[in-house]
Formats: structure tokens, sequence, C-alpha cells
């Protein structure tokens, strides 16, 4: 019986690992595609055209994707009140948040690090990708410049491209796992799971669409992770719905480990 389980645990993981390949693949080859649509000044422009398409305006839905909607069905099928027998039940939360936050936050950090090798490193040798600076009234040297007060995070390559890439991949990949472990906890506090795996993107798409009008840009949440369709700002912008995010994931965890034995979807 242990053999089935791992194999199909194993076959899970291939399937999982193949369609994040592809899905990055094909976030790859589209931003490539629409790239002569465009007038870019430099490798920055096309590494933000590529990944601020999709993954800006369905975030949190992918960051369901990864791992919490397979855990919702678990709950759902009641399989988790099954394993009370095994083990404690917050071992069993504990075990699987943990592989949720794994998963999740390498999905996202090579959903955007693999993108910016790509634009970065592979392009130049395989591409034709043209770029006209001087449309923008700027040289092969102040295009260079002018990228690092181009947008939020963009100010990091003054320390070189890969300081960028690798800082900026870490902070999409740490937003990634903290919309998937705020999804992990609605599952199990709201028994409607389609409500609770949704809840997050309209959140998402709200209040950035409210702050939006607010001009309060700076502050949005698709903002402080994609922000290469505005204006630079201070880094600490964007770490403030980081923070309120982190606070109410850590509020969720305090709430279900006080009541587990409460909770309907574990009773």
């Amino acid at each position: 019986m242990q053999n089935v389980i791992y194999e199909k645990k194993s076959r899970s993981q291939i399937r999982s690992f193949l369609l994040c390949s592809l899905f990055i693949a094909a976030l790859i080859g589209f931003g490539m595609y629409t790239s002569g649509s465009y007038t870019l000044r430099d490798r920055l422009d096309l590494f933000g055209l590529v990944i601020n398409t999709i993954p800006a305006v369905s975030f949190p839905i992918l960051a369901v994707l990864v791992y919490v909607s397979s855990f919702a069905g678990e709950v759902r099928n009641r399989f988790l009140v099954y394993t009370r027998t095994r083990r404690p039940i917050l071992e069993t939360l504990r075990i699987k948040q943990t592989s949720n936050v794994k998963l999740s936050f390498l999905f996202f950090f090579f959903l955007a690090f693999i993108p910016f090798i790509y634009v970065y490193y592979i392009d130049p040798l395989v591409g034709n990708t043209v770029f006209q600076p001087s449309l923008y009234g700027l040289t092969p040297d102040s295009v260079v410049e002018d990228s690092y007060s181009r947008n939020t995070f963009t100010n990091l390559l003054q320390y070189g491209n890969l300081t960028f890439g690798i800082i900026y991949s870490l902070w999409v990949g740490l937003n990634g796992a903290l919309y998937a472990a705020i999804s992990f906890y609605l599952i199990l506090l709201i028994r409607n799971s389609l409500l609770a795996l949704s809840l997050p993107y309209v959140l998402y798409i709200v209040i950035s669409f409210t702050l939006g009008i607010l001009q309060l840009d700076h502050f949005r949440p698709n903002q402080s992770i994609f922000p290469f369709d505005h204006p630079q700002g201070p880094l600490w912008t964007a770490s403030v719905p980081f923070l309120i995010l982190l606070i109410i994931a850590i509020v969720l965890a305090v709430y279900v480990k006080r009541n587990v034995d409460k909770l309907d979807q574990l009773v």
C-alpha cells in the first residue's frame, strides 16, 4: 500500500513539475512573441513585458493552484479527519502547510527567475530583439542609468543584473508563499471551498482597484509585486501590503491552532 501511495505521489509531483515548466515556457514565449509590437528601451523593458502579464493579473489564483486546490479536495473528502488516528491533526496541518509554502515559494521564485535568465542571458545569444533607446531620448550608456530609477526594485540593477534578478525573484516567491498560506487557512475556516479559494483573488483585485482610484498606486497589492508599469517608488512601500498580509496569515494561524477541535471542516 505504501508503495502505491508513493508511486501516486511521485507521478503527481512529476505532473505538477511539467505543468509549471510548461506555464513558465508559455509565459516566456508569449512575452517574446508580443515584444515585436512594442518599442523597448532595453532588457529591463523586455523582462517587464514578459513578467507583467498573466502573473500580475492572476497572482492569487496561481498561488491557489500550486497546492491549496488539491488540499481543498482533501478537506472536502474528509481525508484530514481520517488522519487523526495516525497523528495529531495539528501535526498533519503543519506538514501540509510547510509543503504548501515551500512549493509555492519555489514555483513563484522560478516564475520570475527563469524569465529573467532567459531575457538577460539567453535571448542575447539566440534572439534578435530590437531595442530603441534613442526613441526615448536615451543613448546606450544613459539607458543603463535610466534603468536604475525606472521602477521599484530596479535600483538594485546598479549592483549587477544577477543581484536584481535573484532579489526580485525571492520577493515574488515570498509573496506567492504568503498568498498560498492565507488560502490554506481559509480552506479550513470557510465551508464553501470555492469562496475560500477565490476570496484572496477578489480582495487582490478590489483593493488594487480602490487604491488606484485613491492614487495610492505604490501600495497596491499587484503593484508591490509587479511594478514594471509604474514609476519607481521607495522599497518600503512595496513591503506595506506584504506586512499586512503577513499579519493576516499570523492571525489566521493562531486562530486555527486554538480552535482546531472546533472547526467544522475538521470534525
